[in-house]
C-alpha cells in the first residue's frame, strides 16, 4: 500500500506540473486502489467484530459496505477524470505535456511490474488467492502507466489528442472497475448468491445426513466471506421430536 501512496502522489503531482492528463488519471487511479484496499482492511476488522445488542446478525456485511462506499467513490473520481479529459480534447491550443513526465510513467509501469512479479511468485509459493488477485491487479495498473506513457509520446511527436485520449480511457477502466465492485458488493447486500453448483452440492450432503428423507428448501446467502445457509429437511413422520431434533444437529455439523 505504501508503494502505491507513493506511486500515486507522485503522478498526481506530475500531472498538475507537466499538464498531462494521462498521468494524472494514472495517479487517481492508485489513489482509488488505496483507498479501496484501505476500506477493505476497515470492512474485514469491524467484520470481525461479535454479534451485541444492536446488531444481532453480527458485523459480517461491513466488508459488502465498505465494498460499496469504494465503488461510489470510485465512480465518481471515474467522472472527473473524464470530465477533465474531455475538456482538453476540446481545447485545441492545449499543448502536449513536458516530455520528463513520459519517464515518470515508464518508470511507474516498471515499479508495478516489479510488484506484480514478485507478489505473483509469493501467491505461486504460498497457495494464496488472494496474493494472486492483487498481482493481477497490479499487472492491470502497470497496463494502464504504459497506456499513459503511451498518451504522452503521442502528444511528443504531434498527437495532441493523445494524452488527453489515455486520461479517457483509464477513467473508463476506473468507471468499470467501480461498477464491478459495486454490483458485487450490491449483490451480496441483497442477499444473493448465484452460485447453484454450491447449491447443489450443499443438498447433497444434506440428504446425507441419516435421518433426512429429502430437502423442502435450501437458501444460502453471503455474509462478507462467509456462507449462511437456511435449510429444511424432511423426517419420517414417526420420529419423535427429541429424534428429529438429534437429526437437525447432524444437519448443522455436517
Amino acid at each position: 500500500m505504501a508503494t502505491y501512496c507513493l506511486l500515486s502522489a507522485a503522478k498526481l503531482t506530475v500531472g498538475w506540473l507537466s499538464g498531462s492528463q494521462a498521468i494524472a488519471a494514472d495517479g487517481i487511479n492508485n489513489a482509488t486502489d488505496v483507498l479501496g484496499s484501505a476500506a477493505v482492511l476497515l470492512g474485514v476488522k469491524i467484520a470481525q467484530r461479535p454479534a451485541d445488542d444492536e446488531h444481532r446478525y453480527g458485523h459480517e456485511r461491513a466488508e459488502g459496505v465498505a465494498s460499496l462506499v469504494v465503488a461510489t467513490i470510485m465512480g465518481l473520481a471515474s467522472l472527473e477524470v473524464g470530465r477533465g479529459a474531455v475538456l482538453a480534447l476540446l481545447s485545441p491550443e492545449r499543448g502536449a505535456p513536458a516530455a520528463w513526465s513520459l519517464w515518470v510513467a515508464l518508470g511507474s509501469a516498471a515499479i508495478l511490474l516489479a510488484v506484480y512479479t514478485y507478489n505473483l511468485r509469493l501467491a505461486r509459493h504460498t497457495g494464496s488467492k488472494a496474493l494472486e488477485a492483487a498481482a493481477y491487479d497490479h499487472l492491470s495498473d502497470f497496463f494502464i502507466s504504459v497506456g499513459a506513457a503511451a498518451g504522452i509520446l503521442g502528444s511528443q511527436v504531434g498527437w495532441r489528442w493523445a494524452d488527453p485520449l489515455a486520461g479517457l480511457l483509464v477513467a473508463a477502466l476506473i468507471a468499470r472497475t467501480a461498477w464491478s465492485i459495486g454490483s458485487e458488493a450490491a449483490h451480496m447486500l441483497m442477499d444473493g448468491f448465484a452460485d447453484r453448483a454450491r447449491i447443489a452440492a450443499l443438498e447433497e450432503v444434506v440428504l446425507g445426513v441419516q435421518g433426512v428423507t429429502g430437502v423442502q428448501s435450501l437458501r444460502a446467502r453471503l455474509m462478507g466471506s462467509r456462507v449462511h445457509v437456511d435449510v429444511t429437511v424432511l423426517v419420517p413422520s414417526q420420529m419423535s421430536i427429541v429424534e428429529a431434533h438429534a437429526v437437525a444437529d447432524r444437519v448443522e455439523e455436517a
